[in-house]
């Protein structure tokens, strides 16, 4: 379905408006102004050691999370909408990793992991993965049927059925839920540096918040959004048009 530019960009002045008023009525250590904001952003965004040290960081965890994420989701996604028995083995994981809470996952995998990328980048794939792997599962479940029949009627190979049927009826859900998965990726990953890492915007937070620097926590939290956002629009989405193009033809 299309979105309306104007109804986009409408619902962002309201938030602005929302935002603005909130900041008007609490004070400035509680809720930081637009204005205050955005001028701690270009403030960190203008330091190179924030980019080098923190931000840079923080994108190659998140990086390297989505693909751990994206492998482990996808082949188990794959192989469980084929064979029923790889679904039903995964499924008591994928309901734990689904229903524990964040904070639960992160002060656990400090435990096993200690401080660092492996702690930051294993918490923020298993909680993705799940995602990927639902989405897969249910839409090789509903690959079409016509389909699959004369694939066995002319009995073509296993591998010419998982590319041309089931890859292909999955492709769609996969791009929506990578988008689903990226954006629980920022989150869980932000979670992680703030509790257990001397590195990244998460860490940076924590200090932030330690300084009650509350424009330079917003503004934080700002890139944070902007990174989620941006990763879908430059990245996810053209690749999930592309794919649904390619299965319209």
């Amino acid at each position: 379905m299309k979105r309306s530019p104007v109804f986009f960009f409408l619902g962002i002045l309201l938030l602005l408006a929302a935002w603005h008023l909130a900041a008007s009525a609490f004070s400035g250590l509680v809720v930081a102004s637009p204005r205050d904001t955005i001028e701690a952003a270009l403030a960190l965004l203008s330091n190179g050691e924030f980019w080098f040290s923190h931000l840079a960081v923080s994108l190659r965890r998140m990086g390297l999370a989505l693909c751990v994420c994206v492998l482990a989701g996808g082949i188990l996604g794959l192989l469980g909408g084929i064979f029923h028995q790889v679904r039903a083995l995964v499924e008591p994981v994928r309901w734990m990793l689904a229903t524990v809470p964040g904070v639960v996952v992160v002060v656990v995998f400090m435990l096993w992991f200690g401080m660092g990328d492996l702690m930051v980048i294993s918490i923020a794939a298993s909680m993705g993965a799940p995602v990927i792997f639902v989405n897969l599962v249910d839409a090789m479940g509903r690959a079409d049927e016509n389909l699959l029949a004369m694939a066995k009627v002319y009995r073509l190979s296993f591998r010419t059925k998982l590319v041309k049927i089931y890859i292909m009826a999955a492709a769609g859900p996969f791009f929506s839920a990578l988008v689903i998965a990226g954006g629980s990726i920022v989150r869980v990953s932000m979670l992680a540096e703030v509790l257990g890492a001397g590195q990244g915007v998460g860490y940076c937070l924590a200090v932030a918040r330690s300084r009650l620097d509350t424009p330079e926590l917003y503004a934080l939290a700002l890139i944070s959004m902007g990174v989620a956002a941006g990763a879908e629009a430059f990245i996810f989405r053209p690749l999930e048009r592309h794919m649904a193009d390619r299965a319209q033809k």
